[in-house]
């Protein structure tokens, strides 16, 4: 089944493509086929066991893309985004229990979308809501190897106490609370305006999120941030409405510090997230940070999730990344004893195209 699935797909992205090139000449059709291949080497120890594991890094994962756009008479523009997930052993996947191997390839349409520019944009169809990514706003040219969504690497590991499991896994405990994610949806984007601009979007089962964004560029400084508001309608039984917020400054010496804060409102308890990271790019081919996060109720009532990491990246060529991150998954528990520390290290090779 999973050889057929293969194949189909593969061949409608060859149909796709063959399709784009043949009407590109009569409808003037700008098309670009891009993506990236992104593998690694994991090791994790949860106390007990250790063990190596060969991932794709979900942080930013291997995915394949294919987008055209149109310029129309009176500055109408119309185009259409199609990006689709390949992964083999997920990094945040695997586990001591799961170390699957090649025959558990997933594939994920991350976006299948067509879009309408004129006073804004208007998207119809698969990809981001508009409060996906306002968690995640990162200008240290580390998050290939780490940022804000810290279970992306190591979230399915479950916590043990003296060898015994304790049902709670990395991602289970804590959470970056980043919006609706992407969905089926229609969003709306307005104009920038001084490096402004808002975003709403209206999800199936009543679910719906407001989003401003803001970037710019002061020559000393660069800086963006992201602020949202999300409501999940009939989706949950539980979850009710989500802040998020996140911002980023680079400053042209290289220093940058970022920050990310996120609560959301549930029936039985309200947990939140706060993240800091401070890092530095040098020698135009490097970036090194450092950061810690704390989620706060999430895995139960007054359970703290603390996540010490660092990164570093190395980018010899545009279109190349080479990366490490050491990981440190703590987990304090508000009733009975404190579970091992998770370590986890992974080093890997990012390739764009």
């Amino acid at each position: 089944m999973m050889k057929k699935k293969i194949h189909r797909i593969f061949i409608g992205l060859a149909l796709a493509t063959a399709s784009m090139m043949i009407l590109a000449p009569a409808y003037a059709l700008d098309f670009a086929i891009s993506g990236q291949v992104n593998r690694a080497a994991l090791y994790a120890d949860d106390g007990t066991s250790a063990k190596w594991f060969f991932v794709d890094n979900d942080n930013s994962s291997t995915r394949f893309r294919f987008r055209g756009s149109n310029d129309f008479e009176g500055g109408w523009k119309v185009g259409f985004l199609w990006e689709v997930e390949m992964q083999s052993n997920a990094s945040n996947k695997v586990s001591m229990q799961n170390d699957a191997d090649t025959t558990d390839v997933t594939f994920n349409e991350r976006h299948m979308d067509v879009w309408i520019e004129k006073w804004g944009t208007l998207r119809l169809g698969q990809g981001d809501t508009a409060t996906n990514g306002t968690s995640e706003v990162d200008l240290s040219g580390t998050d290939v190897a780490a940022y804000s969504s810290v279970d992306d690497v190591g979230g399915n590991f479950e916590f043990r106490d003296n060898g015994v499991g304790t049902g709670i896994t990395v991602s289970d405990s804590r959470s970056n609370f980043d919006g609706l994610s992407r969905k089926d949806r229609v969003r709306y984007d307005t104009p920038r305006w001084a490096g402004f601009f808002a975003s709403g979007s209206i999800e199936q089962q009543s679910q719906w999120d407001v989003a401003a964004r803001y970037a710019g560029d002061f020559g000393w400084a660069r800086f963006a941030a992201a602020a949202g508001y999300a409501n999940f309608g009939t989706s949950s039984e539980t979850r009710d409405d989500e802040i998020s917020s996140s911002a980023s400054m680079l400053f042209d010496f290289g220093l940058n510090f970022t920050a990310s804060y996120a609560y959301q409102w549930r029936d039985n308890k309200n947990p939140w997230n706060l993240y800091g990271k401070i890092g530095y790019k040098f020698l135009e081919k490097h970036a090194a940070s450092v950061q810690y996060s704390r989620t706060q109720n999430l895995s139960a009532d007054d359970d703290k999730g603390d996540t010490f990491a660092i990164g570093y990246v190395f980018t010899p060529w545009e279109s190349v990344e080479f990366y490490g991150t050491y990981r440190l998954y703590m987990l304090d528990r508000d009733e009975g004893s404190d579970p091992d520390d998770i370590n986890i290290v992974m080093s890997g090779i990012r390739l764009k195209f």
